[in-house]
């Protein structure tokens, strides 16, 4: 016997049933068997054991005690029915602004040489929707776009929610995530429907069935080796429309569902609307890139944690899978570390502006289900001042030096100022259990973000009295190595096996051969494109993630905050600059390339804005990282199918309750080939 797990949009139904080759189940809505993927149909009381039992009891008892069996059955659906909870991950966002407007039935679009035109509609024509003509018409529009073989019919079918259902193969513990990735799907499909939904229209199936297969089900930690691949095949199985998801862990049969829900749509056109989907697909999806970040700043302005779920809703959509939270900087520390709540006390904005140990366990399993994980930054030794200025009153000395120091221009690139004190032996044993903390917390073993960038010298020089260096990079060099051995003690003697550092000067030759360890090193580069010191990195052999302050800053371009000086970073970095940027070289080892990050620093912006600062234009990189999609070296242009599925990843964002901005007008895409 052989258990599976059959979870529809109204109930949960476990049944044990007689070992196949692959599987089936029963439904108990037309109360026939089904066969699934070669297995034979078979009754689900055998005739066999009917007729024996027959003899042996008669017709009546055999009558009561099916009857008396069914109504177990039922009792069991009910209480499922009432206490089978779905996970919270599951969200209900409807949106004020709905995408799928209402077509308007003059029109009808035809699909001409790979794009979707808007005619009159001829008397007795059978009209089409703009979402369906585009769906079917030209490149299948999925994002990011898939990296292998891939077939996607141009015929669909229409269907209802209720009729999905699923069939896993997998073995615990990866199949109850499957369970809680599928929900976030059937949740998805359902939000596609008007709350006011009602129709007569037909189906074109009797049955949709999601059948998810992974290898290996124990394989679930995300890591840089992880194989995130996945296959997705769509056919007809006589009326049942059949996909079957194929992957080696569960990171790339979340994948797989994401594809999937791609290829779903709200269709208007018939009277009152109704879902669709492709008839057939055939699709091989692996990533390019195994690190594809996306990096948040808390400390400048705070995001609630409810903002951050949103964003990494977004960010499962477009299979980025690392969450650098970047969480303390000089200006607030609002982690409540539970070994030195005085960091918060000191360093929060308010009381209510805090990252609790609670917070952030939901936040990084919540990340966890969606293909992501969480790695927490707390910079140093720069970008440290306020949360490290209670020391002297605990008599523990001065933790970090020129804190909140004017001028502050001689002592940090922006206000407020303060650096870690190299010196003093209290401030690496608050760094010990900070650093043990954030490893307990997010259960975060292979990679550590260490920050380590723009250390300003003049600070220690000024305020670091009694010391002997005639090169203060030696003493950053010093400062580095004893971190890391108290992030060793910190992590039960042994080191993470990758340490991220922000490209510095410590990062320059000769000082990063001294004191950085290349065989665990990941630098950073945030530097700008031609910064020629990134050659020298990987001549070296570190590892690099690329982060171009000159392409993938999603901050730059809204002027300065500050009365004086230049803005940061200007000009506005567009969706195009993000995706045209491919730094990786043909002159450049692409193996040291572990992947790359897009970043976005909160000096201009809080929960509010995020979302359109965001999206779609973190899509557009996001495609860059898993896809990496040749560009045209000569024209340097986007094709025009590029904006068309862009644009509908975009209205995907606004259907699952992300803000994201418009890319162009609406009279653009109505009227393809006349805006570009």
């Amino acid at each position: 016997m052989q258990t599976f797990v059959i979870l529809n949009l109204s109930r949960c139904i476990v049944l044990k049933l007689p070992t196949c080759r692959s599987a089936y189940y029963y439904t108990f809505v037309s109360r026939k068997p089904v066969g699934v993927l070669g297995c034979p149909v078979r009754d689900f009381i055998p005739d066999r054991y009917i007729k024996r039992t027959m003899k042996q009891m008669g017709k009546k008892k055999l009558l009561l005690a099916l009857l008396l069996f069914s109504g177990g059955f039922i009792l069991y659906f009910v209480w499922i029915q009432n206490t089978f909870e779905f996970p919270t991950i599951v969200h209900s966002l409807r949106t004020a602004y709905q995408t799928n407007m209402k077509s308007d039935p003059r029109w009808t679009w035809r699909c001409h040489n790979e794009r979707c035109e808007r005619h009159i509609k001829k008397e007795n024509e059978k009209s089409a929707s703009l979402i369906t003509c585009n769906m079917l018409c030209g490149q299948p529009k999925l994002w990011p776009f898939p990296t292998g073989s891939l077939y996607v019919s141009e015929d669909s079918v229409t269907f209802f929610y209720h009729q999905i259902s699923v069939l896993y193969f997998a073995k615990n513990p990866v199949r109850s995530l499957l369970e809680q990735s599928f929900a976030v799907f059937n949740q998805n499909v359902i939000n596609m429907v008007p709350t006011t939904y009602k129709t007569s229209y037909k189906s074109d199936i009797k049955r949709f069935l999601v059948v998810v297969s992974v290898t290996h089900p124990n394989q679930n930690k995300l890591t840089l080796s992880t194989d995130e691949s996945y296959t997705l095949a769509m056919n007809m199985n006589g009326d049942d429309l059949v996909a079957t998801i194929k992957a080696g862990t569960y990171f790339g049969a979340r994948h797989g569902l994401e594809t999937l829900s791609q290829l779903i749509w709200w269709d208007d056109h018939p009277p009152e609307g109704i879902l669709r989907t492709v008839k057939a697909a055939n699709i091989q999806d692996a990533p390019v890139f195994a690190y594809r970040g996306l990096m948040i700043d808390t400390a400048r302005n705070f995001m609630p944690v409810d903002s951050l779920k949103r964003t990494l809703i977004g960010m499962s959509m477009n299979k980025l899978n690392i969450f650098h939270w970047h969480m303390t900087d000089s200006q607030s520390f609002p982690f409540s570390t539970p070994s030195v709540p005085k960091m918060a006390q000191y360093g929060a904005y308010g009381p209510d502006m805090v990252y609790t140990p609670q917070d952030i366990q939901e936040l990084v399993e919540f990340a966890y289900h969606l293909g992501i994980r969480v790695v927490i930054e707390i910079d140093t030794p720069a970008h440290a001042g306020n949360g490290w200025n209670w020391g002297p009153e605990e008599g523990l000395g001065d933790l970090a030096v020129c804190v909140n120091e004017q001028p502050w221009n001689l002592y940090c690139g922006e206000p407020p100022c303060g650096q870690l004190n190299p010196l003093n032996p209290n401030t690496y044993e608050v760094l010990e259990k900070l650093y043990k903390d954030i490893i307990r917390l997010t259960g975060e073993t292979e990679l550590f973000h260490m920050g380590g960038d723009e250390v300003n010298l003049d600070c220690w020089g000024q305020f670091l009295k009694g010391i002997n260096y005639t090169d203060f990079h030696d003493l950053w060099g010093l400062f580095t190595m004893k971190a890391l051995e108290k992030l060793a003690s910190a992590n039960g003697g042994n080191l993470p096996s990758n340490m991220i550092f922000w490209s510095s000067n410590l990062s320059r030759r000769p000082y990063i051969t001294r004191y950085m360890d290349k065989s665990k090193t990941i630098i950073q580069i945030w530097s700008p494109s031609l910064w020629s010191d990134t050659y020298d990195i990987l001549a070296d052999g570190y590892r690099v993630i690329m982060s171009h302050v000159d392409a993938w800053y999603l901050d730059c371009g809204f002027g300065r905050w500050r009365e004086t000086g230049e803005a940061a970073c200007d000009p506005y970095r567009s969706w195009q600059t993000m995706y045209l940027h491919r730094p990786w070289q043909e002159s450049m080892d692409k193996n040291l390339v572990v992947g790359a990050e897009a970043c976005l620093w909160s000096e201009q912006l809080d929960a509010a804005s995020l979302d359109a600062r965001l999206w779609p234009r973190t899509s557009a990189f996001a495609e860059r990282v898993w896809s990496d999609p040749e560009k045209d070296v000569k024209m340097y242009t986007i094709k025009e199918s590029v904006y068309t599925r862009l644009t509908i990843q975009r209205d995907r964002l606004i259907s699952r309750g992300l803000g994201a901005e418009a890319l162009w007008p609406l009279w653009c895409s109505q009227n393809p080939g006349l805006c570009l």
